[in-house]
């Protein structure tokens, strides 16, 4: 089991105080289990069980990237770039779990 990198990193909205930084499938899984606000889609279930199979080596990184960027996207989720913040800086949230989250039923 990997870290399976991204070629970029997917930036996606994480409440009213920034961006979380994907820049990996087990990034995005986490992302996913732990910060996805909107409703867990038939879109949304597919980018788990992909980015699962990414981070168990089953498929490229880019397979599980492209299905969160589309899961993000019609959730209203993904940013372009970096969001910034009221006073013009810039916050960015990245993984800090040590074992990939495990799927969800």
């Amino acid at each position: 089991m990997g870290q399976r990198p991204f070629k970029k990193p997917v930036y996606l909205k994480l409440n009213a105080t920034g961006n979380y930084q994907a820049r990996s499938a087990w990034e995005a899984l986490e992302y996913l289990d732990l910060y996805w606000p909107g409703e867990r889609t038939p879109h949304y279930r597919t980018a788990v069980r992909l980015c699962q199979e990414a981070v168990d080596g089953n498929i490229d990184a880019e397979v599980a990237r492209r299905a969160v960027m589309d899961a993000a996207q019609r959730a209203g989720l993904l940013e372009k770039n970096w969001m910034p913040l009221p006073d013009g800086g810039r916050s960015v949230y990245r993984a800090i779990r040590q074992d990939p989250p495990p799927i969800a039923a």
